[in-house]
Protein backbone atom coordinates (compact mmCIF):
# COMPACT_ATOMS: atom_id res chain seq x y z
CA UNK A 1 0.00 0.00 0.00
CA UNK A 2 2.88 2.39 0.75
CA UNK A 3 4.11 2.22 -2.88
CA UNK A 4 0.64 2.98 -4.23
CA UNK A 5 0.33 5.91 -1.81
CA UNK A 6 3.72 7.27 -2.93
CA UNK A 7 2.64 6.97 -6.58
CA UNK A 8 -0.58 8.87 -5.84
CA UNK A 9 1.30 11.65 -4.02
CA UNK A 10 3.85 11.89 -6.85
CA UNK A 11 1.13 12.16 -9.50
CA UNK A 12 -0.69 14.82 -7.48
CA UNK A 13 2.53 16.84 -7.25
CA UNK A 14 2.85 16.65 -11.05
CA UNK A 15 -0.57 18.30 -11.38
CA UNK A 16 0.44 21.08 -8.98
CA UNK A 17 3.69 21.67 -10.85
CA UNK A 18 1.85 21.95 -14.17
CA UNK A 19 -0.43 24.48 -12.48
CA UNK A 20 2.66 26.49 -11.58
CA UNK A 21 3.82 26.34 -15.20
CA UNK A 22 0.88 28.56 -16.15
CA UNK A 23 1.77 31.16 -13.53
CA UNK A 24 5.48 31.34 -14.43
CA UNK A 25 4.83 31.08 -18.19
CA UNK A 26 6.95 27.97 -18.59
CA UNK A 27 7.53 26.46 -22.04
CA UNK A 28 5.77 23.13 -21.47
CA UNK A 29 7.63 21.18 -24.14
CA UNK A 30 11.09 22.31 -23.03
CA UNK A 31 10.31 21.49 -19.39
CA UNK A 32 8.92 18.06 -20.36
CA UNK A 33 12.08 17.19 -22.33
CA UNK A 34 14.40 18.26 -19.48
CA UNK A 35 12.18 16.41 -17.01
CA UNK A 36 12.81 13.07 -18.71
CA UNK A 37 16.57 13.43 -18.33
CA UNK A 38 16.10 14.29 -14.65
CA UNK A 39 14.09 11.05 -14.39
CA UNK A 40 17.04 9.14 -15.86
CA UNK A 41 19.33 10.76 -13.27
CA UNK A 42 16.92 9.68 -10.51
CA UNK A 43 17.08 6.11 -11.85
CA UNK A 44 20.88 6.22 -11.92
CA UNK A 45 21.10 7.51 -8.34
CA UNK A 46 18.64 4.87 -7.12
CA UNK A 47 20.45 2.06 -8.93
CA UNK A 48 23.91 3.30 -7.98
CA UNK A 49 25.03 2.97 -11.60
CA UNK A 50 23.89 3.82 -15.11
CA UNK A 51 20.89 1.83 -16.39
CA UNK A 52 22.77 1.43 -19.70
CA UNK A 53 24.57 -1.84 -18.94
CA UNK A 54 26.66 -3.46 -21.75
CA UNK A 55 23.91 -5.94 -22.77
CA UNK A 56 20.79 -3.85 -22.18
CA UNK A 57 19.43 -4.38 -25.72
CA UNK A 58 19.00 -8.14 -25.19
CA UNK A 59 16.65 -7.65 -22.22
CA UNK A 60 13.07 -8.85 -22.87
CA UNK A 61 11.66 -5.53 -21.69
CA UNK A 62 13.85 -3.35 -23.95
CA UNK A 63 11.41 -3.10 -26.93
CA UNK A 64 8.59 -2.23 -24.52
CA UNK A 65 10.67 0.56 -22.99
CA UNK A 66 11.20 2.07 -26.45
CA UNK A 67 7.51 1.84 -27.35
CA UNK A 68 6.34 3.26 -24.02
CA UNK A 69 8.89 6.08 -24.18
CA UNK A 70 7.57 7.05 -27.62
CA UNK A 71 4.01 6.91 -26.27
CA UNK A 72 4.94 9.16 -23.34
CA UNK A 73 6.43 11.98 -25.42
CA UNK A 74 3.72 11.72 -28.12
CA UNK A 75 0.86 11.58 -25.63
CA UNK A 76 2.01 14.83 -24.04
CA UNK A 77 1.56 16.72 -27.30
CA UNK A 78 -1.80 15.08 -28.00
CA UNK A 79 -3.05 15.95 -24.51
CA UNK A 80 -1.88 19.54 -25.00
CA UNK A 81 -3.86 19.81 -28.26
CA UNK A 82 -6.92 18.23 -26.62
CA UNK A 83 -6.84 20.71 -23.73
CA UNK A 84 -6.35 23.66 -26.09
CA UNK A 85 -9.21 22.66 -28.40
CA UNK A 86 -11.67 21.02 -26.01
CA UNK A 87 -10.71 22.40 -22.60
CA UNK A 88 -9.20 20.96 -19.41
CA UNK A 89 -12.38 19.03 -18.57
CA UNK A 90 -12.35 16.75 -21.62
CA UNK A 91 -8.59 16.23 -21.36
CA UNK A 92 -8.73 15.22 -17.67
CA UNK A 93 -11.73 12.93 -18.14
CA UNK A 94 -10.16 11.11 -21.08
CA UNK A 95 -6.88 10.56 -19.23
CA UNK A 96 -8.54 9.09 -16.14
CA UNK A 97 -11.11 7.08 -18.12
CA UNK A 98 -8.18 4.97 -19.30
CA UNK A 99 -9.23 2.54 -16.57
CA UNK A 100 -11.93 1.32 -18.96
CA UNK A 101 -9.14 -0.10 -21.13
CA UNK A 102 -6.58 -1.17 -18.52
CA UNK A 103 -9.09 -2.75 -16.13
CA UNK A 104 -10.84 -4.66 -18.93
CA UNK A 105 -7.46 -5.95 -20.13
CA UNK A 106 -6.40 -6.97 -16.61
CA UNK A 107 -9.62 -8.90 -15.95
CA UNK A 108 -9.70 -10.77 -19.26
CA UNK A 109 -5.96 -11.28 -19.93
CA UNK A 110 -4.82 -12.06 -16.38
CA UNK A 111 -8.15 -13.54 -15.28
CA UNK A 112 -8.27 -11.21 -12.28
CA UNK A 113 -11.09 -11.49 -9.78
CA UNK A 114 -14.53 -10.09 -10.59
CA UNK A 115 -16.65 -9.40 -7.51
CA UNK A 116 -19.79 -7.37 -6.87
CA UNK A 117 -17.91 -4.81 -4.76
CA UNK A 118 -15.18 -4.39 -7.37
CA UNK A 119 -17.62 -3.89 -10.28
CA UNK A 120 -19.71 -1.37 -8.31
CA UNK A 121 -16.53 0.37 -7.19
CA UNK A 122 -15.22 0.68 -10.75
CA UNK A 123 -18.58 2.06 -11.97
CA UNK A 124 -18.53 4.61 -9.13
CA UNK A 125 -14.93 5.49 -10.05
CA UNK A 126 -16.02 6.28 -13.62
CA UNK A 127 -18.87 8.46 -12.32
CA UNK A 128 -16.46 10.19 -9.91
CA UNK A 129 -14.00 10.96 -12.72
CA UNK A 130 -16.72 12.69 -14.72
CA UNK A 131 -18.35 14.57 -11.82
CA UNK A 132 -15.13 15.89 -10.29
CA UNK A 133 -14.08 17.33 -13.65
CA UNK A 134 -17.38 19.03 -14.52
CA UNK A 135 -16.90 22.81 -14.76
CA UNK A 136 -19.38 25.43 -13.56
CA UNK A 137 -20.57 25.90 -17.13
CA UNK A 138 -20.33 23.52 -20.03
CA UNK A 139 -18.65 25.14 -23.01
CA UNK A 140 -19.26 22.83 -25.89
CA UNK A 141 -17.33 23.50 -29.07
CA UNK A 142 -19.43 22.09 -31.85
CA UNK A 143 -17.87 24.08 -34.68
CA UNK A 144 -14.53 22.25 -34.61
CA UNK A 145 -13.29 20.41 -37.71
CA UNK A 146 -14.31 16.75 -37.68
CA UNK A 147 -10.73 15.41 -37.53
CA UNK A 148 -10.07 17.17 -34.20
CA UNK A 149 -12.64 14.98 -32.46
CA UNK A 150 -10.18 12.10 -32.77
CA UNK A 151 -7.78 13.74 -30.29
CA UNK A 152 -9.82 13.03 -27.08
CA UNK A 153 -10.16 9.41 -28.22
CA UNK A 154 -6.40 9.19 -28.81
CA UNK A 155 -5.77 10.54 -25.28
CA UNK A 156 -7.99 7.80 -23.86
CA UNK A 157 -6.32 5.06 -25.93
CA UNK A 158 -2.71 6.12 -25.30
CA UNK A 159 -3.29 6.40 -21.54
CA UNK A 160 -4.92 2.96 -21.47
CA UNK A 161 -2.23 1.34 -23.62
CA UNK A 162 0.48 2.87 -21.41
CA UNK A 163 -1.08 1.32 -18.30
CA UNK A 164 -1.41 -2.06 -20.05
CA UNK A 165 2.27 -2.07 -21.06
CA UNK A 166 3.38 -1.11 -17.55
CA UNK A 167 1.40 -3.98 -16.04
CA UNK A 168 2.56 -6.47 -18.67
CA UNK A 169 6.23 -5.63 -18.20
CA UNK A 170 6.03 -5.65 -14.41
CA UNK A 171 4.05 -8.90 -14.32
CA UNK A 172 5.78 -10.87 -17.06
CA UNK A 173 9.23 -9.45 -17.72
CA UNK A 174 10.73 -7.91 -14.59
CA UNK A 175 9.83 -10.55 -12.01
CA UNK A 176 7.78 -8.14 -9.89
CA UNK A 177 10.75 -5.98 -8.96
CA UNK A 178 9.78 -2.64 -10.50
CA UNK A 179 12.80 -2.92 -12.77
CA UNK A 180 14.68 0.37 -12.65
CA UNK A 181 16.53 -0.33 -15.87
CA UNK A 182 13.22 -0.53 -17.72
CA UNK A 183 12.04 2.71 -16.10
CA UNK A 184 15.35 4.37 -17.00
CA UNK A 185 15.15 3.42 -20.68
CA UNK A 186 11.48 4.37 -20.80
CA UNK A 187 12.30 7.91 -19.70
CA UNK A 188 15.51 7.99 -21.72
CA UNK A 189 13.67 7.14 -24.94
CA UNK A 190 11.06 9.83 -24.29
CA UNK A 191 13.81 12.35 -23.51
CA UNK A 192 15.89 11.60 -26.61
CA UNK A 193 12.88 11.78 -28.94
CA UNK A 194 11.87 15.08 -27.35
CA UNK A 195 15.45 16.36 -27.61
CA UNK A 196 15.49 15.69 -31.37
CA UNK A 197 12.35 17.82 -31.78
CA UNK A 198 13.73 20.52 -29.48
CA UNK A 199 17.02 20.72 -31.41
CA UNK A 200 15.01 21.05 -34.62
CA UNK A 201 13.06 23.95 -33.11
CA UNK A 202 16.30 25.63 -32.01
CA UNK A 203 17.85 25.29 -35.47
CA UNK A 204 14.74 26.76 -37.10
CA UNK A 205 14.72 29.60 -34.57
CA UNK A 206 11.28 28.68 -33.22
CA UNK A 207 12.40 28.59 -29.59
CA UNK A 208 15.22 29.50 -27.22
CA UNK A 209 16.40 27.70 -24.10
CA UNK A 210 15.58 29.51 -20.86
CA UNK A 211 16.91 28.71 -17.39
CA UNK A 212 13.41 28.78 -15.88
CA UNK A 213 12.35 25.96 -18.23
CA UNK A 214 15.30 23.82 -17.08
CA UNK A 215 14.41 24.48 -13.42
CA UNK A 216 10.78 23.61 -14.21
CA UNK A 217 11.95 20.33 -15.76
CA UNK A 218 13.98 19.48 -12.66
CA UNK A 219 10.95 20.16 -10.44
CA UNK A 220 8.79 17.91 -12.62
CA UNK A 221 11.29 15.11 -13.11
CA UNK A 222 11.53 13.95 -9.50
CA UNK A 223 7.79 13.30 -8.90
CA UNK A 224 7.43 12.02 -12.47
CA UNK A 225 10.02 9.34 -11.74
CA UNK A 226 8.21 8.48 -8.51
CA UNK A 227 4.79 8.23 -10.13
CA UNK A 228 5.90 5.53 -12.60
CA UNK A 229 8.39 3.66 -10.40
CA UNK A 230 6.08 3.40 -7.39
CA UNK A 231 3.14 2.42 -9.62
CA UNK A 232 5.20 -0.46 -11.02
CA UNK A 233 6.27 -1.45 -7.52
CA UNK A 234 2.59 -1.59 -6.52
CA UNK A 235 1.86 -3.92 -9.42
CA UNK A 236 4.89 -6.01 -8.45
CA UNK A 237 3.64 -6.50 -4.88
CA UNK A 238 0.83 -8.77 -6.03
CA UNK A 239 -1.89 -6.12 -6.39
CA UNK A 240 -4.26 -6.75 -9.28
CA UNK A 241 -4.20 -4.19 -12.08
CA UNK A 242 -8.00 -3.97 -11.89
CA UNK A 243 -7.48 -2.71 -8.32
CA UNK A 244 -4.35 -0.60 -8.70
CA UNK A 245 -5.39 1.52 -11.69
CA UNK A 246 -8.87 2.58 -10.48
CA UNK A 247 -7.60 3.34 -6.96
CA UNK A 248 -4.61 5.23 -8.35
CA UNK A 249 -6.70 7.37 -10.70
CA UNK A 250 -9.54 8.26 -8.33
CA UNK A 251 -7.23 8.79 -5.33
CA UNK A 252 -5.29 11.34 -7.39
CA UNK A 253 -8.60 13.11 -8.05
CA UNK A 254 -9.53 13.16 -4.34
CA UNK A 255 -6.11 14.36 -3.17
CA UNK A 256 -5.87 16.95 -5.96
CA UNK A 257 -9.32 18.31 -5.08
CA UNK A 258 -8.43 18.82 -1.42
CA UNK A 259 -5.06 20.39 -2.28
CA UNK A 260 -6.77 22.75 -4.75
CA UNK A 261 -9.33 23.85 -2.14
CA UNK A 262 -6.95 24.14 0.82
CA UNK A 263 -3.86 25.63 -0.82
CA UNK A 264 -4.88 27.03 -4.21
CA UNK A 265 -8.16 28.50 -2.92
CA UNK A 266 -10.13 26.92 -5.76
CA UNK A 267 -13.84 26.29 -5.35
CA UNK A 268 -15.73 23.11 -6.19
CA UNK A 269 -19.37 22.83 -7.21
CA UNK A 270 -21.81 20.50 -5.45
CA UNK A 271 -21.41 18.03 -8.31
CA UNK A 272 -17.62 18.18 -7.93
CA UNK A 273 -17.93 17.37 -4.21
CA UNK A 274 -20.34 14.54 -5.05
CA UNK A 275 -17.67 13.19 -7.38
CA UNK A 276 -15.05 13.39 -4.63
CA UNK A 277 -17.37 11.48 -2.30
CA UNK A 278 -18.03 8.81 -4.93
CA UNK A 279 -14.29 8.53 -5.55
CA UNK A 280 -13.64 7.84 -1.87
CA UNK A 281 -16.48 5.29 -1.78
CA UNK A 282 -15.20 3.60 -4.94
CA UNK A 283 -11.74 3.16 -3.38
CA UNK A 284 -13.31 1.47 -0.37
CA UNK A 285 -15.46 -0.87 -2.48
CA UNK A 286 -12.63 -1.80 -4.88
CA UNK A 287 -10.35 -2.58 -1.93
CA UNK A 288 -13.04 -4.71 -0.29
CA UNK A 289 -13.61 -6.46 -3.62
Amino acid sequence: MIYLLLSIISSTLIGLIFKGYEYYKIDNFQAIVFNYFICVICVTLTLGHSPATPDFWVEDWFPYALVLGAIFISAFNIIAITIQKFGVTIGAIMQKMSILISVTFAIFYYHESVTFFKIVGILLAIAAIILTNLPDRTKAKLDLPTHLWFFPAIVLITAGVGEIILQYVETNLTSGTGNLQFVGFLFGTAGLLGLVVLIGQLILGKTTIKIKNIIAGIALGIPNFGSIYFLMKSLGMGWEGSVVFPINNVAIIVLSAFVAVLFLKESLTKLNWLGVGLAALSILLITLG
